[in-house]
């Protein structure tokens, strides 16, 4: 299994290095596109020649996966012009209004990003762009939106200097079907294996390989204690979690061991012991909090937020989902922030607290409509409608039902279902 690792590794870094072929798809499970992200993630790690744009989201709704993309590419671009104006370098130029508006042909607004980046990059640096979604469950808009990277029609000179790696699903071939592959002569396709038989063999044998430096042989625990909770092996993901807090502790880690110890808690809160799951992570926000890292503790801040609603105490949720928003805001995470606020405004109807919560609500809405986060807006609108309904307020639970059935994400269903 490593030879497949290494073999692939090589094949993506031939052709992120070739000039020839702007677009590789790769041929992929879930479980395959992660492993190969992974790869990606690690040579933008070491290479310092290439710019490296990775956008790994789930695309589960008409253009929220696109969205997402959007998102991230702004709140990069606004980081680097932190970075710019601390050291008095003249800023990047914002994200053209093209590419944030969901009402505009996904096509047309990620060529747009992509011409933008080209602006701001030095010239014969390549750009290499990841987008592929960990799980596609909305393959129309996907391909509506990186349809234009297969370059069926030709190669065109706003791709020069960029390389994109596309996803296709092994089982369903909806991006590059076999008809059109002979069509698709700019494009090199690659195509992954990793069943999780395989990659479980391999991480057992790395864990198992006592002439391996033992760092090595823990990130394997690490990986397999994630497979061991995702197939509902708990006791095995117990007993990994524990090692990796024990050896991240000695080698005083703040970061691992708060990784491990939301492990654990996620273990309890898995085996329905949510008192339990709420000290560990509480324990690990404790010892996480020297790590600096701000991603890390969002998504504790989480899971303890909604172990303390499974308790039936929404007034401790509310203080983590708070400090969640927060922590959202600044990483400029906006899916993460509504969904933080969503959480929040169920937390303070839990608590009776229901101005508090139809404002946080609305609150959240309002992110969505900035953001184009039309999925989320569609649960909000729901929320609110059914709040205001139960008060009473006829008139303005009907105007959010208006809203809900107006939303984008209806539009772009019905003409992806059209098509």
């Amino acid at each position: 299994m490593q030879r497949e690792f290494a073999a692939t590794d090589a094949a993506l870094g031939d052709f992120i290095e070739q000039p020839d072929y702007p677009t590789l798809v790769l041929g992929a499970s879930d479980l395959d596109i992660v492993l190969a992200f992974k790869m990606l993630q690690e040579r933008d790690r070491r290479d310092a020649q290439r710019i490296y744009l990775l956008f790994p989201f789930a695309c589960d709704a008409p253009g929220r996966y696109l969205q997402q993309c959007m998102d991230s590419l702004a709140a990069q671009i606004a980081a680097e012009n932190d970075a710019r104006v601390k050291e008095g370098e003249p800023p990047w130029a914002a994200l053209p209004l093209l590419c944030t508006d969901p009402g505009q042909p996904p096509a047309h607004r990620l060529k747009a990003a992509v011409e933008h980046v080209r602006t701001l990059v030095e010239e014969g640096v390549d750009i290499v762009w990841a987008l592929v979604p960990s799980t596609i469950a909305d393959t129309t808009s996907y391909r509506e939106a990186v349809w234009p990277l297969l370059a069926l029609d030709g190669f065109e000179a706003w791709m020069e200097g960029h390389r994109f790696c596309l996803r296709d699903d092994r089982a369903r071939r909806f991006l590059l079907p076999p008809e059109q592959r002979e069509k698709a002569r700019h494009v090199l396709a690659l195509e992954l294996d990793f069943s999780p038989e395989k990659t479980a063999d391999t991480l057992v044998d790395a864990l198992n390989d006592a002439a391996r430096p033992l760092a090595e042989r823990m990130q394997a625990a690490m990986q397999l204690a994630a497979l061991d909770l995702t197939h509902g092996r708990l006791d095995q993901a117990l007993e990994k979690y524990r090692l990796l807090y024990g050896w991240h502790r000695e080698q005083r880690n703040p970061l691992g061991q708060a990784l491990a110890l939301g492990g654990i808690g996620e273990v309890a809160a898995r085996s329905g012991q949510h008192a339990d799951a709420c000290r560990w992570y509480a324990h690990a926000l404790d010892v996480g909090a020297d790590s600096g890292n701000l991603g890390v503790t969002l998504n504790l801040l989480m899971a303890c937020g909604q172990s303390w609603l499974s308790l039936k105490q929404p007034a401790r949720a509310i203080e983590y989902f708070e400090l969640a928003s927060r922590a959202a805001d600044k990483l400029m995470f906006p899916h993460a922030a509504v969904d933080a606020l969503e959480k929040l405004g169920v937390a303070l109807l839990g608590a009776r607290k229901t101005v508090e919560a139809a404002r946080a609500w609305t609150d959240a809405k309002a992110l969505c409509e900035r953001f184009g986060c039309e999925h989320q807006r569609q649960s909000l609108l729901e929320r609110l409608a059914a709040l205001y309904a139960q008060a009473g307020l006829k008139t303005q639970a009907r105007a959010y039902e208006i809203e809900k059935d107006r939303i984008p994400v209806h539009r772009e269903a019905e003409r992806g279902g059209a098509g």
